[in-house]
């Protein structure tokens, strides 16, 4: 009988040091204070990181694909209502977008990043047009594929330009 007692409190043990701070029913803490703690404990199990002496590794960013990449294909399509943006999964939809000079014409543009190396293999892009045909209803037409190498290479700049930046300062 003890000794399982003796197992059970010894698992329990860490879990009581955590309990240790007194937490403040919610609206008694005075709003600095409470974020002043919430910021000390953000991001570690326990407080504390439990394993301090492994070396982490290398890592840039918290998404899943090329930063560069990433942030220059948001930022080309800055202009246009985002659907869709998975950083993890490195996909970006647009809604349909409209040029307030030529009402009759719309895009829809998808990115799909496929990897974390920085060139035109791990960009993916499909850009879909529809025009409104005389009863006004959209139908899909094909894309110019220099609109399509165009848009690539406006991404493929700006992630070079962004590392270079990077790199420098």
């Amino acid at each position: 009988m003890y000794k399982k007692v003796l197992i059970v409190l010894t698992f329990l043990l860490p879990f009581a040091a955590v309990a240790e701070e007194k937490i403040p029913r919610l609206g008694s803490e005075p709003r600095g204070q409470r974020e002043r703690r919430e910021d000390r404990t953000k991001g570690h199990l326990l407080s504390e990181p439990l394993f301090t002496t492994a070396k982490k590794k290398n890592t840039t960013d918290g998404i899943g694909v090329n930063s560069y990449l990433w942030t220059a294909s948001l930022e080309t399509l800055a202009f246009m209502e985002k659907k869709k943006a998975d950083p993890f999964g490195g996909l970006i939809i647009t809604e349909w977008y409209v040029d307030p000079n030529t009402t009759n014409k719309r895009f829809k543009i998808e990115v799909i990043i496929t990897g974390r190396e920085l060139n035109s293999s791990a960009l993916k892009i499909s850009i879909f047009k529809q025009k409104k045909d005389s009863n006004g209803a959209w139908v899909a037409t094909n894309v110019d594929k220099d609109t399509l190498l165009k848009f690539e290479e406006t991404i493929l700049t700006r992630a070079r330009d962004l590392k270079v930046s990077q790199e420098i300062g």
